[in-house]
């Protein structure tokens, strides 16, 4: 899989999405943890160089987006919305092998959650098992200038392809949220 596909297939994972090819830095925070009923949580957060509505636009606009994340990128935003990419620099939008994200929660500057709706199978993800999870996306400003970005994935069930799945998520959210804080360090 090319370097873009694998980006791609890292922000389905996310979406938020996990093989971005960067190596995360120091300053993601991993604050994983196991909830009240024993079930696995993936958190991680860092402090992006942008203000809220910034890093709002960089999620939930089609500039926004394939500014950092992909090339070929449709978001359809709000309750009910969709984020749609192309795993390909070539992609189309519309074509059957696009990744999609259902947002099932959008609270504009504060709140993104959302499932997976469609992967492709082949990939590094089950798309049955990532179906089941949930990718939450909160902002908060920190300070002017500056926003925390934390991802959190819920709906983690037993067994090995809850197991493989987590393990992938872990690796590729870090990345995925180092690319984010690179896009606005560009600035």
């Amino acid at each position: 899989m090319r370097v873009a596909g694998k980006r791609a297939c890292a922000l389905a994972a996310l979406l938020v999405c996990s093989a971005v090819q960067a190596a995360a830095p120091e300053t993601v925070r991993d604050e994983s943890f196991r909830d009240a009923e024993g079930q696995r949580v993936l958190k991680e957060s860092l402090v992006v160089a942008a203000p809220v509505h910034e890093v709002w636009k960089a999620f939930t606009t089609d500039a926004g987006f394939t500014r950092w994340a992909v090339k070929v990128a449709h978001i359809t935003p709000g309750n009910g919305g969709l984020i749609e990419f192309a795993l390909g620099d070539d992609g189309k939008i519309g074509a059957p092998d696009n990744v999609r994200n259902r947002i099932d929660v959008y609270l504009p500057e504060r709140l993104l959650v959302m499932h997976n709706e469609f992967v492709p199978a082949g990939g590094p993800l089950d798309p049955a098992t990532f179906a089941t999870v949930r990718t939450l996306i909160e902002l908060v400003p920190v300070r002017a200038g500056r926003t925390r970005v934390t991802q959190t994935v819920v709906g983690f069930g037993p067994g090995p392809k809850y197991d493989e799945l987590y393990s992938h998520l872990h690796d590729g959210n870090a990345s995925y949220l180092a690319a984010l804080a690179k896009r606005f360090e560009a600035n």
